[in-house]
């Protein structure tokens, strides 16, 4: 059901976020299968980008929400909004933790002699309850469990970004901007070595990507402070809405060939602007040049968390099977190619619908009863 917080083609681009990362965990195992002729296309290598994605929504959503609360109440109550948090972040997250260490940590290597974590089971699983996934990630491969190092990131932005902005309500738009600038500059000295950390903390680091959450957060401050502003800038005009979104199909499609820095914080920074300025002209906009809310694309980015969440799951025992009766070699290398992302993709959304329907919904009630 939509309700009054609903925006307007955000679930879409949630989808497609998830897509691209799903995607490039296909051809990341489809090179572990064999020689994938499409390594280099950068359509199959965006999955990083598509996570930026995800903490610059982040990062306006949670803005934008506490600021309609402190509209409302005048201040921030910090207890519930991470018990929100709770209700909708954790249950799947301990699920995949579950799944993952007892079925895959304990049973399948006493089934199969074969051990699928390359870490002390126990340290491991503290880091993980402890939602330091994105530490986990930095000392250890951690196998299905990757992807949950970006639930970590968002997990310790949270922690510190709800007392900030309860504090500094009445000065929002200088705390936004002088945490995207801290935010930045920390990332980019670590990016370019300015500091001699460990390798492990180096990655631990550059994992917390915490200016794309901070650039949404600005964009959630114009959503809600600066509306009609924004609709009369030249940012909202059709032909700067074709022009950042044909940019991002660009980049995603088809990369920068030959960009020296393709990897800079500050064109990662550059990407998270694009971000926002797409989310608040689909969000905003009562008729945006680019109609974002199409269906099925919006079941699916309702979704998308079990989506993002489940996949690597699916991939991991499609992998083992095609390697088990040797797929490969019965179905040729392409065809299999094929076959597999086609159960990837159809496996990961049937998994998520059941678990939306049957798991995550009952704990959105529950928070809709007991969270104001």
């Amino acid at each position: 059901m939509k309700g009054s917080s609903y925006l307007k083609g955000l679930n879409t681009m949630r989808f497609f976020a998830a897509f691209f990362v799903i995607i490039s965990h296909w051809q990341i195992s489809m090179n572990k299968l064999g020689d994938f002729r499409f390594v280099n296309w950068a359509v199959f290598s965006r999955g990083g980008e598509a996570v930026e994605f995800f903490f610059t929504l982040s990062g306006f959503l949670i803005t934008y929400l506490l600021q309609k609360e402190i509209a409302r109440t005048s201040t921030v109550s910090i207890k519930e909004f991470y018990l929100r948090r709770v209700f909708r972040i954790w249950p799947l997250y301990f699920v995949i933790v579950v799944i993952a260490f007892v079925g895959l940590g304990l049973l399948l290597p006493r089934l199969t002699g074969q051990r699928l974590f390359e870490f002390p089971l126990l340290p491991g699983a503290l880091l993980f309850i402890f939602f330091l996934p994105n530490l986990a990630s930095a000392l250890y491969p951690t196998a299905v469990l990757h992807p949950l190092w970006s639930i970590g990131v968002e997990e310790q932005y949270y922690l510190f970004w709800s007392p900030l902005v309860k504090l500094f309500r009445n000065k929002l738009i200088r705390l936004i901007g002088c945490f995207l600038a801290i935010s930045l500059v920390w990332y980019a000295m670590v990016y370019y070595r300015v500091f001699t950390f460990s390798s492990t903390m180096r990655s631990f680091f550059l994992s917390q990507k915490f200016y794309a959450m901070a650039m949404g957060g600005l964009f959630g401050w114009i959503f809600f402070t600066r509306p009609e502003q924004y609709r009369r800038s030249v940012w909202a005009m059709p032909v700067m809405q074709w022009l950042v979104f044909l940019l991002l199909i660009w980049y995603f499609v088809f990369g920068v060939p030959g960009y020296p820095v393709i990897e800079s914080p500050f064109l990662h920074f550059g990407l998270s602007v694009l971000f926002g300025l797409l989310i608040l002209n689909s969000a905003l906009l009562d008729k945006p040049a680019i109609n974002l809310e199409k269906q099925p694309f919006v079941y699916l980015g309702v979704i998308s968390y079990g989506l993002y969440m489940y996949h690597m799951l699916v991939d991991y025992i499609l992998r083992y099977s095609a390697i088990r009766f040797r797929l490969a070699d019965r179905m040729g290398f392409g065809k299999l190619g094929a076959v597999y992302v086609v159960f990837l993709l159809g496996g990961t959304v049937l998994v998520s619908s059941l678990s939306y329907k049957y798991l995550e919904s009952y704990f959105l009630r529950l928070k809709e009863r007991h969270v104001k």
